[in-house]
């Protein structure tokens, strides 16, 4: 098994070739879709941008859907959630199709759509996507959605942590010069205080949303593995 990384989507330009791709966005887009779908939302649609997830809400009627999103980390004014995964409650989302945009997230789903399968990875589910990849038994890319445009130390550590797990469960597998960064920067598992030092985590800090980075770092939190299936995030 071959395992790269890419950390930001425009380092594979939209090439993902037959891959499987896992998207990974610690803080925070990946982390509350896994939140929100294993507490009971339907689906998850990725939007490009505000317009076309307000368009796409108003396909599928105001009533029956959740908008959610982000930008600056900032909520989106008129939407119903931002992008806080402790939020996405099984009161609040449970039997809902969710419709999220946020500023690198779900762009970085959009562009790794076209992979063989499109996995949605974070550390909350770092081992059981590992173990679906194993189970998978092809090439992959780990798909960084690093931070407008530029390399994110959370989402490179969460990389090497998926790619540690690989390596546990009995995989050789070997990668570009990325995977070997990932997988010396990833040692041990990064804590709420590792992640607070990122440059997402300080903004998170200033907008007082510090306890959505100890959120995000409760590795190995749930054993769920959504993925993308015709438009639509899943369990």
């Amino acid at each position: 098994m071959r395992i790269d990384v890419a950390f930001t989507p425009a380092e594979v330009k939209g090439a993902v070739g037959r891959r499987a791709v896992v998207v990974i966005d610690v803080l925070r887009a990946t982390s509350s879709m896994v939140e929100a779908l294993v507490n009971g939302a339907r689906s998850i649609l990725p939007a490009a941008g505000v317009d076309e997830a307000v368009r796409k809400a108003d396909e599928l009627g105001r009533d029956s859907v959740l908008l959610c999103g982000e930008r600056d980390a900032e909520p989106i004014r008129g939407f119903h959630l931002g992008n806080s995964p402790a939020a996405f409650t099984s009161a609040v989302v449970a039997d809902r199709t969710l419709i999220m945009t946020t500023t690198n997230g779900t762009n970085a789903v959009l562009a790794g759509s076209a992979g063989s399968a499109c996995l949605i990875g974070s550390l909350l589910n770092a081992r059981a996507v590992a173990q679906r990849i194993t189970e998978l038994d092809d090439d992959v890319l780990l798909l960084c959605a690093g931070r407008e445009g530029r390399f994110a130390l959370e989402d490179a550590l969460c990389a090497g942590r998926i790619a540690r797990y690989v390596r546990e469960f009995g995989s050789t597998a070997t990668g570009n010069d990325a995977l070997t960064a990932t997988l010396r920067l990833s040692r041990t598992a990064p804590t709420g205080q590792t992640l607070a030092r990122t440059a997402a985590g300080r903004r998170l800090d200033e907008i007082g949303r510090r306890d959505d980075i100890a959120y995000c770092a409760q590795e190995n939190r749930h054993d769920a593995v959504p993925f993308l299936d015709e438009h639509r995030i899943r369990l």
